[in-house]
């Protein structure tokens, strides 16, 4: 793993192979199960409720120490990025480094600016919502990620999330559920910035903490993440009807030809159904449409 400090980037090697990275452009989350050790996880907590001093490696240029003192006290407590324990142990964990390697490239972006989501428990769910500032598109120029510094069951109201959904807006009534990213202290998820989500019910008592951060990408999209030698771009699953062409978009893109793609539509290619008798039509074709991700066309797709 190599920390650039001066240029605010890392590299590492990438962890996910073409399977994981296509399951991610369909599904739009995956989570790290309790990966960061207890010790950084209570002082993550002490350090967001003012209990330990701070300690910053450097103040950055242009703020101060009272600029350093305001922002721990705020909502966007990005201070805590100064702090080396912190830096060493979240944004550089090597589970978080190994997806971040595979989805964004070589030296990557690390974060800038935290929002920190504390709540006292129990209580009601939000409503369903796609971010501020959300993208639709092929494009996977950030990651943004959750972390939980306390253990966080279903009853303490993790982040809920639908997969799938940040390929194009949906609605969802408040009282359907979906994917819970709940798991032990420590648990970060990684997730596309546009997924509908939302805070958990929560039915327990408790502090609720999460920390919400993006990384960045630096290099263009190439397929050098783990590949798999008998990896088929025809016969992979892209998802159902209405998804599959955007998903094969994103895979694309992120393999660096994203400006190649191109599907003729119906029942072509990345559509395929396990009742059909031969592969599907279309695969590799350098004349028909692109999805239209903006929406300007009734039928979806753009020239």
């Amino acid at each position: 793993m190599i920390h650039d400090k001066a240029n605010h980037t890392c590299d590492g090697e990438p962890s996910l192979t073409d399977s994981q990275v296509l399951e991610f452009c369909r599904e739009g989350h995956l989570l790290l199960k309790g990966v960061v050790p207890d010790e950084i996880n209570r002082r993550t907590r002490d350090y967001l409720e003012g209990k330990v001093p701070a300690n910053p490696s450097y103040i950055p240029d242009g703020l101060t120490e009272a600029d350093l003192e305001r922002i721990r006290a705020s909502h966007e407590p990005s201070t805590i990025f100064l702090e080396d324990w912190f830096v060493e142990n979240v944004l550089l964990n090597s589970y978080v480094v190994g997806v971040m390697r595979s989805l964004l490239g070589s030296s990557f972006g690390l974060p800038v600016l935290a929002s920190h989501h504390h709540v006292q428990c129990p209580m009601p769910a939000q409503g369903w919502h796609h971010d501020a500032d959300h993208v639709f598109g092929p494009e996977l120029n950030f990651v943004e990620v959750f972390y939980f510094p306390q253990d966080t069951p279903v009853e303490l109201g993790p982040t809920e999330l639908v997969p799938g959904s940040h390929i194009m807006p949906t609605k969802r009534p408040n009282d359907e559920g979906g994917v819970f990213a709940d798991g032990p202290a420590g648990t970060i998820g990684i997730h596309h910035q546009s997924i509908l989500h939302r805070r958990g019910l929560s039915t327990a008592k408790g502090t609720r903490h999460m920390l919400k951060y993006n990384y960045w990408r630096t290099a263009p999209p190439q397929r050098d993440w783990i590949t798999e030698p008998d990896f088929d771009f025809q016969s992979a699953y892209y998802g159902g009807h209405n998804q599959a062409r955007y998903v094969a978009h994103m895979f694309y893109w992120l393999c660096g030809k994203g400006e190649e793609y191109r599907i003729i539509g119906g029942q072509a290619w990345p559509w395929t159904s396990p009742n059909q008798i031969g592969p599907s039509y279309g695969f590799g074709s350098t004349n028909g449409y692109q999805p239209d991700w903006r929406k300007h066309n009734q039928d979806g797709y753009a020239v």
